[in-house]
């Protein structure tokens, strides 16, 4: 009788377990999302960087440039009219603050060699989402000033401020504790 008494503890406390690591499981099967539902913060989001510029994969950097000097004159917020009939090609946003800043989003990616040429790999490749997520990032984030630079013009500043105010603090002397 001690031998299924026992099992039944091993089996209580394996039940024990899977209850202490089903929550996070469930959990982390919910908020789990498709690499497809992360594209929206990446470049163009969900609409093609080449089809919002009307311009071909094959395009050069003087016809990308000129396809967008168009359209961000066209939709500009300050200068846009809408055209009686027109409804804008198929990607137009709702508004044209949305319009431009999605115009100006496809041509800062297209205009830069190694962007662009991520931007083709990650289209070619979209299983490879999550190294795209980092690559974009990284060069995003990535500082704008050698760190080097930033350390020598702080020394320097540390160095001017202490010559300027002679190295020492001169505080006033204490006649006396008042708590004696």
């Amino acid at each position: 009788m001690a031998g299924p008494l026992a099992l039944r503890r091993g089996v209580r406390a394996a039940d024990r377990r899977w209850l202490v690591l089903l929550p996070p499981m469930l959990l982390a099967l919910l908020l789990a999302r498709p690499a497809g539902a992360l594209v929206e913060g990446l470049y163009c989001g969900t609409r093609d960087c080449y089809e919002v510029l009307g311009v071909s994969r094959t395009a050069g950097k003087a016809e990308i440039a000129r396809a967008y000097r168009q359209l961000a004159r066209r939709y500009h917020p300050d200068r846009y009219r809408p055209e009686p009939g027109d409804e804008g090609p198929g990607w137009m946003p709702q508004s044209p603050e949305e319009a431009f800043l999605l115009v100006a989003t496809a041509y800062e990616t297209l205009k830069d060699e190694e962007t662009r040429k991520d931007y083709d790999y990650m289209l070619d490749h979209p299983e490879e989402y999550y190294s795209h997520y980092y690559h974009y990032y990284s060069r995003r984030l990535a500082p704008k000033v050698d760190v080097r630079v930033v350390i020598l013009v702080s020394v320097c500043a540390i160095s001017v401020f202490q010559v300027g105010t002679d190295g020492c603090v001169h505080l006033p002397v204490a006649q006396g504790c008042p708590y004696n």
